[in-house]
């Protein structure tokens, strides 16, 4: 539509979508605008969360207290239990030797179990499944299929299923038993505060603490998480193993911090590599981890667009992949080039352009926790020091790419399927990592 009226269309009687990477005046601070109710709610179960709050007040309240449970210096203090979630996937890896794993299900089971072990201290165990848990990740992107009805059912399908019985929802589907952890969070008691505990001892309102707000504020992080991330890596396993020259230059860089530092390369590490800087750019932006538009309404200003004066009121949508596709911005916008990010000034003139996290004031709280996951994950598998090897198993892209939009993307195919070799097998025995 856009290539045909130009970057401002109205796609239905109360909303404009602005196709331009230059404009983000909806997502600025100073317009503080509020999310759709029909949008976010409808689709979110009409359970209240951070992600959903509708006006701006409503989310500075709740974002507050989480503001700080998710800074850098907290993050820190999960640090070990990141990395074990990551080191659990590696064993588990190096330990399928000539078998063929899912490595959707596989990563999606990486990302829960470190956004749980962050929230409540200890990870749910998803990656301790044997085969990482795909009935689960199957009821995940069940949800988001009802999700999507929901909205076009006034918000009416979510609450309704969440109330049946448990014993009939597994008779139902199966893989509904699997959800019932989403409705009884534990908080984990410890001498360091988990989430849960953060948030009872905040300053928020008392019905901002009830076991309903709080719950949905959980899932709302744990399964925001889970999809974005487990995405991301599948976009970027895939296109390191689709091109064995771009695998070589990233093990290449790997190898050779590794030798400088004697040693397991950290996250203030691997930041300071340009070429898998370049790999998790790329992987973000091509995963595109929230497709969806992203709409907003401005009730007590008009808003300007280029000559256009945008009524008050009116609900105003842009949507990330239309830049991470912009040709004028990303030469050969649909190819996997690392090494596009690798100069410094190209880095910082893309980096304006790179948003899979979302714009403004509501820019996504666990972006760092996140990009932590995926450098250390990237790292440790993609390392010459790895105890593995992978291969595409009867993979295409069609199999792992996204194809159905359910606020976060899915594919039609199977998943990212690998063959897996592994390099702990030697003639007298097996020997160990030199990481374990």
């Amino acid at each position: 539509m856009h290539k045909r009226y130009g970057p401002i269309v109205r796609i239905n009687p109360w909303e404009v979508h602005i196709s331009d990477p230059e404009w983000n005046g909806v997502y600025k601070y100073s317009s503080k605008a509020s999310k759709p109710h029909w949008f976010y709610m409808r689709f979110f179960g009409m359970f209240p969360s951070t992600n959903t709050a509708e006006s701006h007040a409503l989310h500075q309240v709740r974002r507050a207290p989480l503001q700080g449970y998710f800074a850098s210096t907290n993050i820190q203090r999960y640090m070990p239990i990141i990395q074990a979630q990551v080191d659990k996937l590696s064993r588990r890896l190096a330990d399928a030797d000539g078998q063929v794993v899912s490595l959707s299900d596989a990563f999606r089971c990486l990302a829960t179990d470190v956004a749980t072990g962050f929230a409540f201290g200890t990870p749910f165990g998803h990656l301790d499944e044997p085969t990482f848990d795909h009935e689960f990740n199957m009821s995940v992107k069940t949800v988001v299929k009802m999700s999507m009805w929901s909205r076009h059912t006034y918000g009416l399908l979510l609450p309704v299923l969440h109330r049946i019985p448990e014993s009939l929802a597994k008779k139902m589907n199966p893989a509904f038993g699997r959800v019932q952890w989403m409705r009884e969070p534990e908080p984990t008691p410890g001498t360091d505060p988990d989430m849960i505990q953060t948030l009872l001892a905040s300053s928020l309102p008392a019905e901002e603490k009830t076991f309903s707000r709080l719950f949905s504020e959980t899932r709302s992080i744990i399964m925001a998480g889970t999809e974005t991330t487990g995405s991301t890596l599948i976009t970027i396993t895939s296109s390191l193993l689709s091109d064995p020259g771009k695998l070589l230059l990233l093990r290449h860089e790997l190898g050779n911090a590794e030798e400088a530092k004697v040693g397991r390369l950290e996250y203030s590490d691997l930041r300071e590599l340009p070429y898998i800087t370049g790999v998790i750019n790329e992987g973000l932006r091509l995963a595109n981890p929230t497709p969806s538009r992203l709409p907003r309404v401005c009730s007590d200003q008009d808003l300007q667009y280029k000559g256009w004066v945008i009524p008050r009121g009116t609900t105003i949508s842009t949507t990330a992949q239309d830049t991470h596709n912009d040709p004028k911005i990303f030469k050969h916008p649909r190819e996997f080039q690392p090494e596009r990010w690798a100069r410094i000034e190209d880095r910082k003139r893309l980096n304006r352009y790179l948003i899979p996290w979302g714009r403004g004031s509501r820019l996504c709280l666990g972006m760092e926790l996140a990009t932590i996951d995926l450098y250390l994950t990237v790292s440790r598998l993609f390392s010459p020091n790895s105890d593995f090897s992978m291969v595409l198993s009867n993979t295409e892209e069609d199999d792992w790419k996204a194809y159905h939009e359910f606020f976060a993307g899915f594919p039609k195919g199977k998943g990212l399927d690998v063959l897996v070799t592994s390099k702990k097998k030697v003639k007298r025995g097996r020997v160990k990592s030199r990481f374990t």
